[in-house]
């Protein structure tokens, strides 16, 4: 498995939030909202798109759980509804590139923490998060973001 390193910037960014179980079913419905949503307001060509998940579901009640599909946007973009505006922290991640099939996922989730210690990283506190672009999502392909330090 191939990783590389990268500092992101801090970001401003408009997200949808879904908020209940993760699933596999809610977080497609979120994403083709968001997407349609992202199209209609010119930001889904050459843009970053986020999947977020802001609570572990082993500690937070399901229930209760945040999910946020966001895209990053410049400081003057006037972000219409059902949007809302957040930042995002950045910070230092290992990025992994591989096939966006139930699979590969899989697969990955398996492995992530080897992968991990065989390189000599430390996780940080803070969310894995999923990247993608118009022409990952038109490839099948996402990258997983870890944070580490």
């Amino acid at each position: 498995m191939q990783l590389t390193i990268e500092e992101l910037p801090e970001s401003r960014i408009a997200y949808f939030r879904n908020v209940g179980a993760y699933g596999e079913k809610q977080n497609k419905e979120l994403m083709e909202s968001f997407k349609r949503w992202a199209q209609l307001n010119g930001l889904f060509e050459n843009s970053i798109i986020l999947g977020i998940p802001q609570d572990n579901p082993e500690v937070t009640p399901k229930a209760e759980c945040r999910y946020d599909v966001c895209v990053v946007i410049d400081k003057v973009f006037q972000v219409e509804e059902p949007a809302q505006v957040g930042t995002f922290a950045g910070g230092k991640y290992a990025i992994f590139l591989l096939d966006h099939t139930k699979e590969a996922v899989s697969e990955f989730w398996g492995t992530i923490f080897s992968e991990i210690d065989k390189n000599n990283l430390a996780v940080r506190e803070q969310p894995i998060i999923e990247r993608y672009t118009s022409t990952m999502i038109a490839n099948h392909l996402c990258e997983i973001l870890v944070p580490v330090q």
